[in-house]
Order: C-alpha cells, then sequence, then structure tokens
C-alpha cells in the first residue's frame, strides 16, 4: 500500500493513522499513549469498534455499507467517520 510512496508521503499517512487511533481509544475508552497504540487499522482489530459503534445511537448506514465490502480499510475509515460524527452529536 505505501510503495512508491515519498518519505514525507510516509510520515503524513503515520500521523494521520495515530490521530484516529488516538480518536477510537479514546471512543473505547482504552488508553493511548507513547508505549500504548493501539492499532485498529490493521488486522482487523477495528470489528470490536464496529461491535461499539452499533450500541451507540447513530447512523449507522456507514458502517454497514463498508461491512458490505469485507475491505478493513473500507471498515476503517467508517468507523472513523461514524466516531467524527458521534462526538459532534454529543
Amino acid at each position: 500500500m505505501l510503495r512508491n510512496r515519498s518519505t514525507w508521503d510516509f510520515i503524513i499517512y503515520n500521523f494521520i493513522i495515530m490521530k484516529e487511533n488516538k480518536l477510537i481509544a479514546e471512543f473505547m475508552n482504552e488508553e493511548y499513549g507513547d508505549y500504548i497504540t493501539p492499532h485498529y487499522h490493521c488486522n482487523w482489530n477495528v470489528m470490536d469498534v464496529v461491535e461499539k459503534c452499533f450500541q451507540e445511537e447513530g447512523k449507522h448506514y456507514v458502517i454497514n455499507d463498508a461491512l458490505l465490502t469485507i475491505n478493513e480499510e473500507e471498515i476503517y475509515k467508517a468507523v472513523v467517520e461514524f466516531i467524527k460524527q458521534h462526538n459532534k452529536e454529543s
């Protein structure tokens, strides 16, 4: 996925992933810090977050559509979008 990207693109990509993982960790009430970094963006780790999203009020259709793709990156993006919207409404 990161082939043919410049070093700068790689740094920006990792910064965004870290920021999104922190957002998810806060939503899940999990620790996040210098030595504790959850990796929701890989290995289907995001599925626990999907479960919690469905327990919350909100527009779940974004997650539903992503689940139909069976693509972990799309599901991750949908979860981040859902949490951002959930935080705005809270």
